[in-house]
């Protein structure tokens, strides 16, 4: 009788182990995924920082070339044209028809 209850103790501690394991399995598991998902979000957010970062030293190159050259007034107008503005004398016109592109 005691041999029978000792390894009845043993089977349900074998399971719990088993059981134990299975959880411990699984959780790292699904942290795996997420870990996985993560890294890709994030490098997918690099590429596209990386790419503005090109963009922004494509315009400080131009912007440096254009004051070495002595083309400030050209520069001065481009980036205040973006802003909207525009020259005292000069008329502007907006196309308002529907579907044209800005």
């Amino acid at each position: 009788m005691a041999k029978e209850k000792k390894r009845n103790q043993l089977n349900s501690r074998s399971v719990i182990v088993i059981v134990l394991c299975f959880v411990l399995l699984l959780y790292m598991g699904i942290r795996f995924v997420k870990a996985q998902s993560e890294i890709n979000a994030k490098e997918a957010q690099l590429t596209e920082l990386e790419s503005i970062r090109e963009s922004i030293v494509a315009e400080n190159e131009e912007v440096s070339a254009a004051i070495k050259d002595g083309d400030k007034d050209e520069l001065v107008e481009k980036y205040a044209r973006k802003k909207g503005y525009v020259m005292p004398d000069e008329r502007v016109y907006v196309d308002i028809t529907p579907g044209s592109a800005e």
